[in-house]
């Protein structure tokens, strides 16, 4: 384990942003389509290195490997469990109702964000 007496030493937690190629593979597997697995390992372990080269550049003391080769974490359940699926109509959150401008950018948002 990694301790300093000197100092605080920084890491983060959670997901890194991903490249674009890698968001584009989750992506199409998350829509059912068939993508290429060893094309998938290649561009997360591509992914992996990048980020953990930004972390040591940046002074990161304890970096991880930001979460680069795992799909986000409801798809990563409905691929290895079973019962999920289906739909379900969610009423619209108030303060997204009430601000008729945020509903629109959001809207948009989503239609640019898989």
């Amino acid at each position: 384990m990694i301790r300093s007496q000197h100092r605080i030493l920084t890491t983060h937690t959670g997901s890194l942003p991903r490249a674009a190629l890698l968001t584009e593979l989750y992506a199409r597997r998350g829509d059912g389509e068939e993508v290429d697995e060893m094309a998938l390992d290649a561009a997360g372990k591509a992914a992996t290195r990048y980020v953990v080269r930004q972390q040591i550049a940046a002074g990161i003391d304890i970096g991880n490997n930001g979460e680069q080769q795992r799909e986000a974490f409801f798809l990563y359940v409905r691929r290895r469990m079973s019962g999920f699926g289906g739909s379900w109509n969610r009423r619209t959150m108030a303060d997204i109702a009430r601000y008729p401008g945020f509903r629109a950018w959001a809207a948009e948002q989503e239609g640019i964000r898989k």
